[in-house]
C-alpha cells in the first residue's frame, strides 16, 4: 500500500464494521514491522486491503476489507493467500487474527482457510460490544 492508496483504502473502510480512521490508516504505513497489501483491478481500482503486523515468529492479521462490490469473488482470499505465502517464505510459523463474535461471515470465511479458533476475549469490541474470537492458522510446510 502507498500513501496514494490512502483515499481509496478509507473508502473501503466506511464499508466495514469496524472501520479505520485515516489518522490510522497513515499511521500504519509508518509501522516498522507493519505490512499492508492492497488489491486492484486491471484498470487499478483497489478492490480491498490488508494488513498485518510481523512478531517473530509469528505474525498478527490486523485486516482485511474489501469494498463491498467486490466481496465474495476472491479478492479477500488472494490478498490473505498473498500474505500466507509472503510469512511462509520468511519462516514465519503461525499467523494469528481476531474477529467480532458475531461476524459469521468473517469467521466462515477465515475457518475456510485453515484458520482454528484457539481463545476468546470477552467483551473486546465495543460500538457495538463484542467478544473477539482469537484464530490462528500454522505456517509451517
Amino acid at each position: 500500500m502507498r500513501q496514494e492508496d490512502l483515499g481509496a483504502v478509507y473508502e473501503i473502510e466506511h464499508e466495514t464494521p469496524s472501520p479505520w480512521s485515516l489518522v490510522s490508516l497513515k499511521q500504519e504505513l509508518q509501522v516498522r514491522r507493519g505490512r499492508q497489501y492492497v488489491a486492484e483491478s486491471s484498470d487499478r481500482r483497489i478492490l480491498g486491503w490488508c494488513a498485518c503486523r510481523l512478531l517473530w515468529p509469528e505474525a498478527e492479521l490486523l485486516k482485511i476489507a474489501v469494498t463491498t462490490d467486490e466481496r465474495k469473488k476472491s479478492v479477500g482470499t488472494s490478498l490473505l493467500q498473498h500474505v500466507i505465502e509472503e510469512l511462509q517464505g520468511q519462516s514465519y510459523s503461525g499467523l494469528f487474527l481476531e474477529v467480532r463474535a458475531n461476524n459469521k461471515p468473517a469467521l466462515g470465511f477465515y475457518e475456510r482457510h485453515g484458520f482454528l479458533r484457539v481463545g476468546i476475549r470477552s467483551r473486546y469490541y465495543s460500538d457495538p460490544v463484542d467478544d473477539a474470537m482469537i484464530l490462528k492458522r500454522d505456517l509451517v510446510p
